[in-house]
């Protein structure tokens, strides 16, 4: 399998550490969906969008929830991150949809500040996406009760909240502090020493460098 993109895209590394977490052998190609590598990442997905995995066969899986959803069934129901079935599999996904989306208003509001001119920023825009991020956040620091979102280990809804929360810290540190979320920290600080984590480190990808000290 290869892997399309870099890990500085919070989508892309959860891929990425979801793929090392189940030591499944995988091929990288840093591209960026933007600028020069744009023409090469639609060769993969006519979005231009990243991430995509192409599977031993050439068959090319797009969007990072229905590429951990095929790795889930490779790996199995037992060692799955995402229950099967039930109210298990319902909590999990909708703690990673509201992850997900939140993270996609950070994203939003970095593009805003970054790729408009400065006289052009709408304001009142990027301040909606900042408090869709934090109510989204601030949710799930109450969601998470014990060492884990769902159960009694690791589901992919704490290894995705961990992945993009450490996105958000990278781009909006001071935000970030002012949102004390304490047991998310805490469960991204856990998480990011592990070998998963670590195989998948930051590079080129989506956003790069673009940030926000505020």
């Amino acid at each position: 399998m290869k892997l399309i993109g870099g890990c500085n895209s919070p989508y892309v590394r959860r891929v990425a550490v979801t793929l090392a977490h189940h030591d499944l052998p995988f091929a990288r190609e840093d591209l960026v969906p933007f600028g020069d590598d744009k023409a090469e990442v639609r060769k993969y997905n006519p979005l231009g969008r990243v991430p995509a995995l192409v599977l031993d066969d050439g068959e090319v899986l797009v969007e990072s929830g229905s590429i951990i959803d095929h790795l889930d069934s490779l790996v199995g129901p037992e060692r799955a991150l995402t229950p099967a079935t039930g109210s298990e599999r319902r909590r999990v996904l909708n703690l990673v949809s509201i992850a997900s989306g939140a993270t996609d208003k950070l994203v939003s509001a970095l593009y805003e500040h970054h790729l408009r001119p400065a006289d052009m920023v709408y304001r009142p825009w990027a301040k909606m996406c900042d408090r869709q991020f934090q109510d989204g956040f601030q949710w799930l620091e109450s969601q998470l009760t014990g060492d884990w979102f769902v159960g009694d280990r690791m589901s992919q809804a704490d290894l995705s909240v961990a992945v993009f929360w450490q996105f958000a810290l990278g781009k909006r540190p001071n935000f970030i502090a002012r949102m004390n979320c304490s047991r998310l920290s805490a469960l991204s600080d856990r998480l990011a020493a592990t070998a998963a984590f670590l195989a998948a480190e930051a590079g080129p990808g989506l956003a790069r460098g673009l940030a926000l000290d505020a």
